[in-house]
């Protein structure tokens, strides 16, 4: 499978409509690892990205967020 340099980078942000804490971009390495952390795969037409579950309060969020990045760093996946 070949992804496009932009696709390497993951980019993990809170959505300023919806104000849902999405991820973005990354190998199939990184999906696995955001998914394995609790996020949720979305998939569109013409996109596909992770979300976290919807109902959870703030620290539940930063908790879930928190460990994601940890281990998409120790893994070695590019972030953004």
């Amino acid at each position: 499978m070949i992804l496009s340099l932009a696709n390497r980078f993951l980019t993990l942000e809170r959505d300023e409509g919806p104000g849902e804490v999405l991820a973005r971009g990354g190998d199939p390495e990184a999906h696995g690892i955001l998914e394995r952390s609790g996020f949720v795969p979305v998939v569109r037409v013409h996109e596909v990205y992770h979300r976290l579950p919807i109902g959870l309060d703030p620290v539940g969020e930063t908790r879930l967020a928190t460990r994601a990045v940890a281990r998409l760093r120790t893994a070695g996946c590019p972030l953004r």
